[in-house]
């Protein structure tokens, strides 16, 4: 079972609609796949088309409310583990001196799966530091960290590699990313060439790399998750698609 963490310590760079399109297409391609929402406003969960009001999460699987199997949605989509308002308490659940006895929780109950699910995949909050993004740095195997190439990404980049320094000491210490993947991107842009090229030499030092995939810019994202259909459903032969197909094979690879 490879658990892979889809994280950057920046808003709005595509970790959602990267986690959406990897989880879907690897379904599609028949590996048994699970996301889990790990982000208290529940957008992937939305994407999947599950009522995130009214569902459970791993904030119930954590108090006893539930299993964690009773926690999975079996979707068109694929099977998810969702994530709304509920998670936030967490935080509060967690603090103080019991924040360390819970970092490996989200761990623990993941190793209940290893026998269903080839891969499970993890959508995050930007919020690096907090016991949501902590859990899920944990029990992770890789990660994937979305970036666009704009002037404020090695800000999230920075964040992540002390979140990381940190996670290795303290409880995974083979955690590695896997590699950097550009969305929203403009192979033509002079400035993201030029940022794209100084995120090389970052993944350098990080011992990892850029995909050689990139996913452009599409309106067909953006629509497939209003309609709650994946981009491979919705518009298979937009330019996001065949970037996401691409990218999953070097993903796999």
């Amino acid at each position: 079972m490879r658990i892979t963490t889809i994280i950057n310590g920046k808003g709005g760079v595509g970790k959602t609609t990267t986690t959406h399109a990897l989880a879907t297409g690897l379904d599609k391609t028949k590996y048994k796949t699970l996301a889990i929402d790990y982000d208290p406003q529940g957008n992937l969960s939305y994407a999947f088309g599950v009522d995130v009001n009214n569902t459970p999460t791993m904030f119930h699987v954590f108090t006893g409310a539930i299993s964690i199997r009773e926690a999975i949605q079996h979707t068109s989509q694929g099977d998810i583990i969702a994530g709304n308002g509920f998670l936030g308490q967490l935080e509060a659940l967690y603090s103080g001196p019991a924040y360390l006895g819970s970092i490996k929780k989200l761990a623990t109950q993941l190793l209940l799966l290893s026998e269903e699910y080839t891969h499970i995949l993890i959508d995050n909050q930007p919020n690096i530091g907090g016991i949501l993004t902590t859990q899920a740095l944990a029990c992770a195997n890789d990660l994937i960290v979305p970036v666009t190439a704009d002037t404020f990404t090695f800000q999230g980049l920075a964040k992540l590699q002390t979140a990381l320094r940190d996670i290795r000491e303290i409880v995974n210490p083979l955690i590695r990313i896997d590699g950097l993947l550009l969305t929203r991107h403009n192979p033509r842009a002079i400035l993201s060439n030029d940022l794209a090229n100084n995120m090389q030499l970052w993944a350098n030092e990080e011992n990892t790399r850029v995909y050689q995939s990139f996913i452009r810019e599409g309106i067909a994202i953006r629509e497939a998750q209003a309609t709650k259909k994946s981009i491979f459903e919705y518009a298979p032969q937009s330019n996001p698609a065949i970037d996401y197909s691409n990218f999953i094979r070097e993903y796999l690879a």
